[in-house]
């Protein structure tokens, strides 16, 4: 006979695991303890030395479009003090027209399920980026993180400015470039991809990208790495490039 501590770990992780199951499908690849890993669409845990992740042991830093929230759970592993940002509705994403679903619906459940399995004390603020302000998330960052959002954004270009206001020390970006204008390499141009099924707004090139960063306001802007992020449903991962900004909010 097993003891009963064992018997109700056990029964944990059973429970934990149907809690799991009952949310899918899963954005993020999470590892919630107790050998229950969620089955996300993307792992990103592979990839996160691609990001040049600063010293964060207790800075301030915001997680923008956090999802599941993969990125404030690894950011507060690190030790900083997380605020993630992301919507709470349905509705409220920035759907092209055409896409746009007619049920609505809450958001927010992974992230909540994950933070307490974690015993996370990451803070999740509903709040769109176009409406983030210092006075509205009490203050600026140290860092502000933002990976695979703006794409998904009608005006990418309003995010980098909010950011900006809210950045006080580095700006880590990470976001899809375009494969079709690589060629291309002092065009600053994007595809539009307004009717794609991922929702997907534009995929600039990747001098395109760094030219918006610093049109938003952030200086000393670089390219840190490129490389296929895995995805999937796509042959030979998704291009991404990871830009590095020193931000100048008070």
């Amino acid at each position: 006979m097993q003891p009963a501590t064992g018997k109700s770990s056990e029964e944990a992780a059973a429970g934990l695991r149907e809690r799991v199951r009952r949310l899918e499908p899963w954005y993020h690849t999470l590892d919630l303890g107790q050998g229950v890993v969620t089955r996300g669409m993307f792992d990103l845990r592979p990839f996160v030395d691609r990001y040049g992740l600063p010293q964060v042991s207790g800075k301030r830093v915001l997680d923008v479009g956090t999802f599941d929230g993969f990125w404030a759970f690894e950011l507060e592993r690190r030790g900083a003090v997380v605020t993630s940002l992301d919507l709470d509705r349905i509705q409220q994403l920035d759907w092209p027209p055409r896409l746009r679903p007619a049920e609505d619906g809450g958001r927010g459940e992974t992230f909540r399920l994950a933070r307490e399995a974690l015993g996370s004390s990451v803070e999740r603020v509903g709040c769109s980026i176009y409406d983030a302000t210092p006075e509205r998330l009490g203050g600026v960052f140290d860092l502000v993180f933002c990976g695979s959002v703006l794409i998904h954004l009608r005006d990418p270009m309003l995010a980098l400015e909010r950011m900006a206001r809210l950045c006080s020390g580095r700006l880590i970006l990470a976001e899809e470039y375009s494969r079709l204008l690589a060629a291309f390499k002092f065009v600053r141009g994007a595809e539009f991809r307004g009717d794609s099924p991922w929702s997907t707004w534009w995929i600039p090139t990747v001098a395109t990208w760094l030219r918006m960063v610093h049109t938003a306001g952030f200086e000393d802007v670089r390219r840190h790495s490129r490389f296929n992020m895995s995805f999937r449903a796509q042959r030979g991962g998704v291009p991404h490039v990871v830009v590095h900004a020193r931000g100048t909010a008070a």
